[in-house]
């Protein structure tokens, strides 16, 4: 499995935990460990599957589709 650089990670965590406390209201904290314990994230950590080419708010749509449906390719962006 080809990994994703660190950087574009620290990126994704950033910006997609942000829109789940500014959306969902939990803590900084809990919105990271809610992400990077994801079906979303292991999807974003492997370069095969080209989620890091995504923007941060179709990764969030993902994890968000996740979390209501169980799936994240339920997500409109890869349907």
């Amino acid at each position: 499995m080809n990994r994703v650089n660190s950087r574009t990670l620290d990126f994704f965590d950033r910006q997609v935990s942000s829109l789940i406390v500014q959306k969902y209201g939990l803590s900084d904290r809990a919105a990271l460990r809610s992400f990077l314990e994801s079906e979303t994230y292991k999807m974003l950590f492997d370069k095969e599957t080209d989620v890091y080419t995504f923007s941060p708010f179709a990764v969030f749509d993902m994890w968000e589709s996740e979390k209501i449906t169980g799936n994240p390719r339920n997500s409109q962006y890869i349907r």
